[in-house]
């Protein structure tokens, strides 16, 4: 038990079943949370630090991280955000920023949450956002990256989602349909993401190589 975690995101949905898993778990020895808010629990093993991401790249490094893991679960939709230029600072900027200040830490490898639509040259912005956040994070060059791309999520969030709540309505009219080969569109529980995330930085990586997870093999047990 000698690694060392960084979590992104932490306050989230995601976030939060992530950063669970690394308490419980012998994988590491210490988890650093950068998080906007105040800690919301106390752990021998958690570094909470408070810190708003506009300002991340003044933030200290932090030597202990050195060849430890990152994860990136920031994100948020249009409507929740506020504006479309909110939207873009935080599932664009503050990705970017976290990702960049993970480098400066040392951090060997690095995962983040992206989405099954991601296309940079998509004329959604959504989309487009996600395609274009994914290839600023491949070109910061971590000697590990791993990039997930979940459907639609479903759990409970502190806040409402019309969007995926109506999406996973909608999922479970249909749900045959998604084991006839449609599989890779089936939404994805919060705490199953954060399980496949928490598991591929168990796995073998080969240096140099970006992986990216599809919806379908999230949803693999």
């Amino acid at each position: 038990m000698t690694r060392q975690a960084l979590i992104f995101g932490a306050t989230g949905a995601v976030g939060r079943e992530l950063l669970q898993l690394c308490l419980d778990g012998d994988r590491y020895s210490e988890i650093v949370v950068v998080a906007r808010r105040p800690a919301t629990l106390v752990h021998a093993k958690l570094c909470w630090i408070e810190c708003e991401y506009d300002v991340l790249d003044k933030l200290d490094s932090i030597p202990d991280l050195a060849g430890g893991d990152a994860y990136c679960c920031l994100g948020t939709t249009i409507k929740a955000a506020g504006s479309e230029a909110a939207f873009r600072r935080v599932d664009y900027d503050y990705v970017v920023s976290a990702a960049r200040f993970a480098k400066k830490c040392g951090v060997m490898h690095f995962c983040m949450v992206s989405a099954l639509s991601a296309n940079a040259k998509s004329n959604w912005l959504y989309n487009r956002t996600k395609g274009e956040v994914e290839a600023a994070v491949i070109a910061e060059n971590f000697p590990s990256l791993h990039i997930f791309r979940p459907s639609l999520l479903k759990g409970k969030r502190a806040e409402l989602r019309l969007g995926e709540e109506i999406g996973n309505w909608v999922s479970l009219l249909i749900q045959p349909v998604f084991y006839l080969g449609l599989r890779k569109y089936q939404p994805v529980r919060f705490e199953k993401l954060a399980r496949a995330l928490y598991n591929s930085s168990g796995e073998d990586r080969a240096a140099g190589v970006t992986r990216i997870y599809e919806n379908d093999e999230i949803q693999i047990d």
